[in-house]
């Protein structure tokens, strides 16, 4: 099991540290609602609704990604703070902490539907991880790693909101040695890192980047995600992390694993 050094700094994660069930709710986009959220009650240490829109920017490429076939939640802005109050409250059923994955070109547009999320949700997860054209052709998604000085001005503002910020990841986009850098130059704003191990040509996760991750950020909670669909893989995994997250497998019912690791008592 992972060991994160936890100091003064970091009594907002303090919590999350505490949670014995160690397996995480991904997000997918167009599925993880409330409503999702709620069929799993007690399965989760911590369930993830998303990803939602904050800015014009987004809200106009989700709708082309719509028109083409993708599942993804479209939900009109001018709504949004009372949609997202409900979901989250919804989530909250499932007995888990609640994560709210987001994406923005423009913070200041989005300032204001932050504040309420960070109001109501336990974690805030940037979306740096989205590989979609609509998106990266804004800056941002998975392009948001090779921008540090975008990544530092999205994270000095939202460090403000008070709650965990989380960076939702892809490996082997950049360099691991480009990635570290990025990550490492605004470290002071950012509370946890959830780690798609994703490894091109392969069929499983790249363990070994993420022990260099989890090695290189001590300080973080260290979520691990990809090809997690068994006991085993979960133990392996959570060497290197904190918690693991799953998705495919939830969609195929594939969850027992999910109880039997919950039985498993983790202490530090």
């Amino acid at each position: 099991m992972r060991i994160t050094k936890v100091n003064i700094t970091m009594k907002k994660i303090d919590k999350l540290l505490k949670l014995n069930k160690k397996v995480v709710l991904a997000p997918m986009a167009g599925i993880t609602d409330g409503d999702f959220c709620m069929q799993f009650k007690g399965l989760f240490g911590i369930v993830t609704i998303g990803g939602y829109n904050l800015d014009s920017l987004t809200y106009e490429a989700s709708i082309k990604m719509e028109k083409r076939g993708r599942k993804e939640f479209v939900i009109d802005l001018d709504e949004f703070n009372d949609y997202i109050i409900n979901e989250i409250k919804k989530a909250r059923n499932s007995n888990s902490l609640v994560s709210v994955n987001v994406r923005f070109v423009n913070i200041d547009e989005a300032y204001d539907r932050l504040l309420t999320i960070s109001k109501y949700a336990d974690i805030i997860e940037l979306n740096c991880h989205c590989r979609q054209k609509e998106i990266t052709s804004l800056g941002i998604g998975q392009e948001l790693m090779k921008n540090k000085s975008l990544l530092k001005e999205f994270l000095y503002r939202m460090n403000n909101l008070n709650k965990p910020i989380f960076l939702k990841i892809r490996l082997n986009y950049i360099s691991l040695s480009k990635l570290i850098e990025n990550l490492d130059y605004v470290r002071d704003y950012f509370d946890g890192l959830h780690i798609d191990c994703f490894y091109p040509g392969n069929p499983y996760a790249d363990l070994n980047s993420l022990k260099i991750l989890s090695e290189n950020f001590k300080d973080k909670i260290i979520i691990g995600n990809n090809s997690v669909d068994s006991l085993n893989k979960a133990l392996e995994m959570l060497k290197y992390s904190d918690f693991v997250s799953v998705a495919r497998c939830v969609l195929k019912g594939n969850i027992e694993w999910i109880k039997e690791l919950n039985k498993i008592n983790f202490s530090y």
